[in-house]
């Protein structure tokens, strides 16, 4: 009998160090009688207004070779961006997607696309951070044409406020060797 109730002693006094606000179970895990808050590492904020994204001018479309020798032509058609915010940072993932034609000189094959990704100051048109990513195309056999997509790593610039497209313009291209 002693066994059974030393048992449900112990049941008992073990319950309350696992309940929620128990001084006994604060003092043997926090050795305080109350828990401290809790600590949140990734500061996260749920509402941003994504900069808007330009294509830079003459920066949507480059060509290899000209005339008669023209071999390709890259075209960029459409842009996205995803935005997120945390720890006072703005990440920014950018989609691009676009067309490479064959020319003359040219034929099926694969290629690589410099595609410039930068955030833009709108204050005073400056870019922060900028970064050149080499995007993969081909054009299949039997074909003159096909498309390109890709979404880049994430670009960081700093969160000012709420209306992030006041602050920053995303800017794409291709860029120029």
């Amino acid at each position: 009998m002693k066994t059974i109730l030393l048992t449900g002693a112990c049941a008992l006094l073990l319950a309350g160090c696992g309940s929620t606000g128990s001084s006994i179970g604060n003092l043997i895990a926090f050795n305080s009688p109350t828990a401290p808050p809790p600590t949140d590492m990734t500061k996260r904020i749920d509402k941003v207004d994504c900069p808007v994204v330009d294509v830079l001018e003459g920066g949507g479309h480059m060509q290899i070779g000209s005339g008669s020798g023209l071999r390709q032509q890259f075209t960029i058609g459409d842009t996205s961006r995803e935005c997120t915010v945390v720890n006072g940072q703005i990440s920014i993932r950018v989609g691009v997607s676009g067309r490479v034609v064959a020319g003359p000189a040219g034929g099926p094959g694969s290629f690589t696309i410099p595609i410039r990704v930068g955030i833009r100051r709108e204050d005073n048109q400056q870019i922060v951070t900028s970064k050149v990513f080499t995007v993969p195309a081909s054009i299949p056999a039997g074909s003159s044409s096909s498309t390109f997509a890709f979404v880049s790593d994430p670009v960081t610039v700093p969160f000012t406020r709420e209306e992030a497209n006041e602050d920053y313009m995303v800017v794409v291209g291709i860029a120029k060797k």
